[in-house]
């Protein structure tokens, strides 16, 4: 259960004042605000004793809570209006002090938009944002949960009394990370589903995560045709210190292959030397990582027009619309140094990138506005190719081999929709999307990040799916 509680007071106004070349007055904001988040988090017999279905081991209940008292201020100050040099010019900033119960932390932004003439304009803004930890990401039940793997690194394939040359030198010892000769060489290690136990859960000794956001961008307003605007945004954000997780399979890589002493520890393997039954696990509790970084390219436009002016009477109107993102880098460091410690998971998914992250994406809409008070729609919604991610030692992720579920193909996806204004109380909707019923990506390494053998976040897992609404008002 969680709760929040807030208490907020805040001042917005005209000041009245305005640059000499400017027609807009000077705009602003500030005010105060106290937050407290508590979490508790009880868990039954089965939970505790780890009996649930599909558990790994035991999950405790935990309770926390967190509060923070915090001042903010906004402004925006119009530079020019219906100048020779510029059709309008503004800036704006905004401050925001956060006090935590051990911290503080400040957030600014700064921001400017400039148009030299009415049909085109460029904006640009720099923010910094420091991030507490929520909640939910210090005190949330550490608990056992199952990953995937294609094999333990520590088990000897060959299973024929030799020590394979593949197995690092690093699994064999008495450690709690280690196995023995004999244990390697059982074939025991290898779990049969090709999932592992490992500890996840909240960490109260979390630090706050700080980012940096550059944006830069064009809106394009075009008069000679109305009703059309474009807008392409640029957007480069960094990361640091973010809250998230090492990742077991990132721990495996950092003890087995670069002897990582603090990655070791994290591993602890059951008396049989397994991570899959008993008491054996790999830890990977929530932590401040290096952090990430990402960049790329948004799209958007719209374009509504009159049937009329196209040459077809009495026919309403069309509304088209398009959102896209190229993603140019999607880049974790977990801070833990080596060369396999920095990954780029753009165009990757699984492992260490979880949910799929193609380079294009896009949803584009088409809406038929008729005379008759009924608006019916199309949309495209199209998702990049993305390859699973198979970490190597020098960072690299394209190291799928043979699998069959190595490469995701893109995918499309036809919805249809429909609302009728029956009566000024009385409104339907219905509906199908995925109308050609595209069956989603599959993939038997999706883990903890998706669902079953799939990612119902991205692509539509249960294939055509019809629904039907009535909104009435009395």
């Amino acid at each position: 259960e969680t709760t929040q509680q807030v208490i907020t007071g805040a001042i917005t106004g005209d000041t009245g004042w305005s640059m000499p070349t400017a027609a807009r007055t000077v705009q602003v904001a500030f005010g105060l605000e106290y937050r407290r988040d508590a979490l508790a988090s009880t868990t039954d017999n089965a939970f505790a004793t780890g009996d649930g279905a599909g558990q790994g081991g035991p999950t405790i209940g935990v309770t926390g809570d967190t509060d923070v008292a915090e001042v903010f201020g906004e402004i925006q100050i119009p530079l020019a209006d219906d100048q020779p040099w510029a059709y309008s010019a503004s800036i704006d900033a905004a401050y925001r002090r956060s006090e935590y119960e051990n911290i503080g932390t400040d957030t600014y932004k700064v921001g400017a938009d400039y148009a030299p003439v009415e049909d085109i304009r460029f904006r640009a803004s720099y923010s910094r944002a420091v991030r507490a930890p929520n909640v939910i990401e210090m005190f949330a039940a550490q608990g056992f949960n199952l990953f995937d793997a294609d094999n333990d690194p520590c088990d000897d394939l060959n299973d024929d009394g030799v020590l394979n040359n593949s197995i690092p030198a690093a699994c064999i010892g008495a450690g709690s990370h280690q196995v023995t000769l004999a244990q390697s060489d059982s074939g025991a290690l290898n779990s049969p589903a090709g999932q592992y136990n490992f500890l996840g859960g909240g960490n109260p000794n979390l630090n706050p995560e700080e980012s940096d956001t550059y944006t830069y961008g064009v809106v394009w307003t075009p008069s000679m045709l109305p009703g059309f605007n474009l807008s392409i945004d640029y957007f480069d954000i960094t990361v640091d210190g973010l809250i998230s997780t090492i990742g077991a399979l990132n721990t495996f890589d950092l003890c087995y292959n670069q002897a990582d002493a603090a990655a070791c520890g994290r591993i602890n393997r059951n008396p049989g030397g397994q991570l899959w039954v008993g008491s054996g696990f790999v830890e990977d509790l929530n932590n401040n990582i290096g952090g990430l970084a990402t960049s790329g390219i948004d799209f958007n436009s719209n374009y509504a027009f009159d049937l009329e002016d196209m040459g077809i009477a009495n026919m309403g109107s069309m509304q088209l619309s398009f959102v896209g993102t190229y993603l140019s880098e999607l880049l974790t460091d977990t801070g833990l140094g080596g060369p396999a410690s920095v990954y780029d998971c753009t165009g990757f998914y699984a492992n260490q990138c979880g949910v799929p992250n193609p380079e294009w994406r896009h949803r584009a809409r088409m809406t038929w506005l008729t005379p008759w008070d009924l608006d019916i729609s199309a949309t495209w919604r199209h998702y990049g190719e993305a390859e699973i991610a198979v970490l190597a030692a020098d960072g690299s992720l394209n190291n799928g081999g043979a699998r069959l579920d190595r490469y995701f193909d893109a995918e499309n996806y036809l919805d249809l929709a429909a609302v009728w204004q029956v009566t000024d109380t009385v409104i339907l909707r219905a509906g199908v999307n995925n109308v050609l019923d595209d069956d989603p990506q599959l993939s038997y390494s999706v883990g903890t990040t998706g669902n079953g053998n799939t990612y119902p976040q991205l692509y539509d897992a249960l294939g055509r799916y019809f629904f039907f609404g009535v909104t009435a008002n009395f």
